[in-house]
């Protein structure tokens, strides 16, 4: 075999050995991207949680309690940049997140007016969409502490509002009934779930002693007059009383 042979052949095996190496690259980008969009979903639900939670006044609350807590940012801070923004509460627990990787707030704000998603600004700078879901998970978490709290009437009460300079009535975005039926309807049940056991531990519980078809008619008469609906709700302000139905407040 000449020189010049010897020479193809050995170009033709480079080749091939960069053309496997392109090849396993494709095939574990293919795997990842299915990895990539189930973290994402996963994230996506915890997200809903927060957002359906907040579309009733009393639940919004606490969840503006929650988040504050969590990322030490001041309750009143986050009504204005939800007013900056337009984000309801899942996206507003996003942009905390893209806050810790280093974006301003007003490059977040600066962003979404060229139209693009909170989701496509996560994307842009890379989070981490399985953390993102582990840390929706421990909001969501605190967020039922509070909720417990709340009608045990001991957080986010009326006089802790005052205190935080928090209204309600002043937080609001046209995002906040961006959000489905199913996960309302999850969000009510998780609501009247620590509505009933701070009920319950305080003493009052108005079903005890009550028969099975009376415990069903007095349940179905309470998920009537408490929890979120969706469009938002008037607010009580104290633990434990029902919430009026309508939105209030400017918007």
């Amino acid at each position: 075999m000449t020189e010049a042979m010897f020479y193809n052949v050995g170009r033709e095996g480079a080749f091939m050995k960069k053309l496997a190496g392109y090849f396993a690259c494709v095939c574990v980008l293919l795997l990842a991207l299915p990895a990539f969009g189930d973290d994402q979903q996963k994230a996506q639900k915890e997200i809903n949680k927060i957002t359906a939670m907040a579309t009733d006044f009393d639940g919004r609350r606490v969840v503006n309690l929650s988040i504050s807590e969590m990322f030490t940012v001041p309750r009143a801070a986050l009504v204005e940049q939800r007013a900056q923004t337009g984000l309801n509460y899942g996206g507003l627990f996003v942009a905390q997140e893209l806050a810790k990787s280093g974006m301003t707030k007003d490059d977040i704000a600066a962003k979404l007016k060229t139209g693009v998603t909170i989701s496509d600004l996560a994307n842009q700078q890379h989070l981490d969409w399985k953390q993102l879901a582990q840390e929706a998970k421990k909001l969501n978490a605190a967020i039922d502490n509070n909720l417990y709290s709340f009608f045990l009437g001991k957080k986010g009460t009326v006089a802790q509002d005052a205190a935080d300079k928090y209204d309600v009535h002043y937080d609001g975005a046209k995002t906040d009934a961006d959000i489905s039926k199913q996960d309302i309807a999850s969000a009510q049940d998780r609501y009247l779930l620590w509505k009933d056991r701070a009920a319950k531990d305080r003493g009052n519980d108005r079903k005890q002693g009550l028969s099975a078809g009376d415990e069903r008619v007095a349940y179905s008469d309470h998920v009537a007059n408490g929890g979120p609906q969706g469009g938002g709700r008037g607010a009580s302000g104290s633990g434990g009383t029902s919430t009026p139905v309508g939105m209030g407040g400017p918007h």
